[in-house]
This record gives C-alpha cells, structure tokens and sequence, in this order.
C-alpha cells in the first residue's frame, strides 16, 4: 500500500464451517437451522449468536482502521419495526480456526472493544444491511502478536439485552454463493480520527434556505427534494483533535439511513470557511445557508447508471454509509491561521438540482439521544506532503504547453446521464478526478451547460498516446454519437457551448484552430467522439465555426 493512501479489503465467509449461530451459549449450528438462516436475539427466551470468519485478510500488523463493517443478508422481512439489540465483539485470537460444538463462540476470549448494534427498523429479505462502524475490534485484533497479512479474523454478533421474540435472521455460508456475510475493511498506517456530534445544537436541517430544524420531524435530517421543499443538512463535529497544517489523505462522512429507500438526491459537500464552527442557534440565526463556506467542495450523487439508465443506490435501514472523499474540504479547514487540535468542524451537504421527491433520510442527533448520529472520519498525518503532476519529461515543458484541444463525447446516453456520474466513475478507476477539463451537459444537468472538470492545469486523462494528456486540454460533450452504438445528434445547445469554450481557450493559450481534434484524431484507438459530432469538430477546424 502505498504510504499516503487508504487500502480497501473486502472478504466473504468462504466456507460453511466459518460461520454459524450458537444458542444459550450451549448449542454451536455450523449451518444455521434447518432453513439455512443465522439468528441474532432472543427467542422465546433463547438468546443466539451469530459468529462470521473471514479468511486470508491481507491487513498489515498494527494498520490503523478507517472504516470497518459486516453486511449480512436477510432471510425475511419483518413484519413491523423490531427492537433488536446486539453488540458486535471480535474474536481475540491472531489466526481464528473455524468453530465446532467443542471449541464455540462462547469458549473463545473476545476483544475489548465491542460496538452496540441497535435495529429499530425493519429488515427486507435480501436487501444487504450493515453494521456500524467496527474500527475499533478490528484494529485490536491486528494489534495482536501473531497477527499478519493473510490470516484470518471473526466477529460475533450477541443478543444484548433484546426483550423475547426480538429478534432477526440473516442468511448463512450453506444458503448458498451470493447469500454470505461480507466483510469490508479500509485501513491505513496513518492517523485516523473520528469527529462526533456532542448535542442537538451540532446537526439539523435547513429548508428552503429559510428554515433551521435542530430537531426535525421524525427524528431524521432530509436530504434532497421532498417534493414540498429544498432540504440541506449539516453536522458540527468535536473530538478530531487533529493539529493544524496535518496533511489530510481521506475524510468519510459516515450517515446511518433511517429507512429503505432508492431515491437519489445530487448533493453537494462544503465545509464552514470557520476556524472553530460554531454550535447552531435554536433560532436559526447561525444556519447554514447564512454562513461562510470552503472554497474546495464535494459532489455525491446517490446513483448511478444501469443498462443506460440512471436509477438510485438502494440505502437499508440503518445501514451505514460514506460520503465521497472530503479530504480537500477538511485540508482547507485544518489550514486555517484560528485551527487548532480543539477546533469543531462543520458540514453543510446542500441539494443541488435533486429532481423533485429524490432523497435520503439520515438519522438526527435527536434519535436515541446520539446513538446513530453522523461520523467523520479523517485519515491524516503530521508530515505535509505536495504532490505534483508536472510533464514527465523535459520536451513537454514548453511555455506554450497545452497545444492542442481534444474533444469528446461520453458515449452514455444524452439524455440520462449526469456528470457526477462519469466524475464518480473516474475517481473509483483511481484517476482521481473526472478525466476532462470541461463538459457539456445533456438534459440531466441542463442541456448545453458547461461544468468544469478537473482545472486546466491539472493532467487530463483522456488521451493517453503521444503524451496527449501532457499536452491538451480535454472537453467532453455528454452523449453517444458514434452511429453505430448511440446514434445521437449534438443538440443546438450543446454546440453552442462548445464554439464558446473553443473560442475562450484557443485566444487564452494562443492554440490554432488547426490544433482541435477529435478523439480519434489522436493515436488512440478509439471511436470517440462519433461520427455525428467529428463532423462539426472537422468544420471548426476549416473555418473557426461548428456550423454552416
């Protein structure tokens, strides 16, 4: 791993003897029941344990966790809200051997750090569900003597005092491939904090712009349109004691969702430009909408596109999930001349341009007094480190650098695609922004609308032979164009945009109009950007003008 990044490990119960339920700490089921399924609480007065190995877990010794969580698959849906409560504890061993009726879950020691699990929400079969953040288990037991890469860790799930018939049931190793618990783990061997929500005066939403709610109906925080209103949320965190100047690598937003749902808000993440945020006024004085923010911000789409179609990311009730990486607003922030290791940070995510009745639904501080309030997550380091994308050899470094404008099409469909999509499908390859420097949004993000990608002065990852990325300037026109897949037409407005943004980069870097090219026009191989818009690009460079 390499030192100023976070690695991600995801790992299945592999075999039918790595996981199974224990009852009344009597009775070890390597296969679940009779109907392949775990159970977790009490039932008719027994209480079961459902325990999960994983093998082969490519850790290093003494990594600092990140974010850690077991997802488990239901085997029914509930008939109303449960009231389940579980605590999660590690198996305190450095290599765990699977278990038998004479070597239980029961008989084995369990780590020191265990982490509450409550589920008031009800389960639907099949639909993954997850814990919350298991950070602290699993760093004891890579902590341990004898732990090294490739060995293997368990996690048992025990009743905690869940009143009879509480409970739930999830699918064991023996239902089958596709039906085992997962395991996701990111860690580092850098510093991670955790911030946390001290009181109801540190999250809430706004609405409208108009609005503040520190306690808002149902105890949940919307985000996204409602359909009656413009929802924002926002979190104050305590407790990061990070120093200032630290080089941030990654910042997660850790939301539990209140309820099942598939809708899919488009957010945007900003911090408050504050050296220590102050908590929010019950009278709204100090609401989001009111105050300063960072200059660096984050998008989260909660979607994505499926056979040309964009459809939202399923969210379980009280699972737990991450935001897009935050670590330019945090850096931002921590920078500051007021920043110090006391300092709280604040988080505003905004709706923007969520399509009516497209949102989620976060627990508020409000629910539980805390209990499934947001996290923050930064991964950091005292040593600050720069990192340049300067041309990797001398020939490239040329003071009339870029020479050339390449552009694109998405080859996504016009109409159905948005931008955070390919930017979030770009950094997910590694390329750690979208690969273009302009798009041309279809319908989605407004038909025609320029968005900036990554900065002019940055790479691009958009044309890789003959040093083309050192070399251009990348603009992309959302569509497929090409006749053989898409067959779609550029509209009026996305033309439009183009000439402008042809026009404005060519006088600001002196590039002729000789020098705009299609894709295809470069080395690469490739159909890009379609037949159907190469043909404006090839008249733009015979005349300066895209159309006739």
């Amino acid at each position: 791993m390499p030192m100023n990044y976070v690695a991600k490990l995801q790992s299945k119960v592999a075999e039918n003897v790595d996981d199974g339920r224990e009852q009344d700490a009597t009775t070890w089921n390597g296969n679940g029941n009779g109907s392949n399924v775990i159970t977790l609480g009490n039932v008719s007065g027994s209480v079961y344990s459902g325990t999960f190995r994983f093998r082969n877990l490519s850790i290093p010794r003494n990594s600092k966790i990140v974010l850690a969580r077991l997802r488990v698959r239901p085997s029914v849906t509930d008939g109303a809200d449960p009231d389940v409560k579980l605590i999660v504890k590690g198996i305190k061993e450095p290599d765990t051997k699977p278990f038998t009726q004479t070597s239980r879950p029961s008989q084995r020691t369990k780590t020191v750090n265990t982490v509450a699990w409550h589920i008031i929400k009800k389960w639907e079969v099949h639909e993954w569900t997850q814990t919350p953040n298991l950070k602290l288990i699993i760093e004891e037991i890579v902590a341990q003597n004898g732990w090294k890469p490739g060995n293997a860790l368990a996690l048992i799930i025990e009743d905690n005092g869940s009143s009879s018939n509480q409970a739930e049931t999830c699918y064991d190793r023996s239902k089958g491939d596709g039906y085992q618990a997962e395991l996701e783990v990111w860690y580092t061997t850098k510093n991670v904090s955790i911030g946390t929500i001290a009181g109801t005066d540190r999250d809430g939403m706004e609405t409208d712009k108009t609005t503040w709610q520190s306690s808002p109906t149902g105890n949940v925080i919307t985000l996204g349109d409602d359909g009656p209103s413009v929802n924002d949320g926002s979190f104050i965190f305590s407790s990061l004691a990070i120093p200032r100047y630290a080089n941030i690598i990654g910042a997660y937003l850790l939301l539990t969702q209140a309820d099942q749902n598939n809708r899919f808000p488009h957010l945007i993440i900003k911090g408050f430009a504050e050296d220590d945020a102050p908590v929010f006024a019950s009278n709204g004085s100090n609401r989001p909408s009111t105050r300063q923010k960072t200059n660096a911000l984050a998008e989260w789409t909660i979607g994505e596109t499926v056979a040309g179609v964009f459809v939202g990311i399923h969210w379980s009730a009280n699972s737990v999930y991450e935001s897009p990486d935050l670590r330019e607003i945090v850096q931002e922030i921590v920078d500051r001349e007021g920043w110090t290791t006391s300092s709280k940070l604040g988080l505003v995510l905004e709706s923007q341009s969520s399509w009516d009745g497209q949102y989620k639904l976060p627990w508020d501080y409000v629910k539980n007094s805390g209990e499934f309030a947001a996290k923050l997550v930064v991964v950091w380091d005292t040593l600050r480190t720069f990192r340049s994308t300067k041309k990797d050899i001398a020939k490239f470094d040329k003071s009339n650098y870029p020479e050339f404008i390449i552009v694109h099409h998405s080859a996504t469909p016009r109409d159905s695609t948005h931008f955070s999509t390919i930017k979030n499908n770009h950094i997910g390859i590694g390329w750690g922004d979208i690969a273009y420097h302009h798009w041309i949004a279809g319908a989605l993000d407004g038909n025609g609308v320029h968005i900036a990608g990554r900065p002019e002065n940055k790479i691009g990852a958009h044309a890789d032979t003959q040093k083309m990325n050192y070399r251009s300037i990348g603009i992309a026109m959302c569509g497929d164009f090409h006749p053989a897949s898409g067959n779609q037409q550029p509209t009026a407005e996305q033309l439009a945009t183009l000439q402008i943004l042809l026009d404005t980069i060519r006088k600001e870097r002196g590039i002729p109009k000789e020098r705009v090219l299609g894709h295809r026009e470069t080395p690469d191989s490739t159909n890009c950007p379609g037949d159907n818009l190469l043909e404006y690009v090839k008249r733009y460079r015979s005349t300066g003008k895209l159309l006739p």
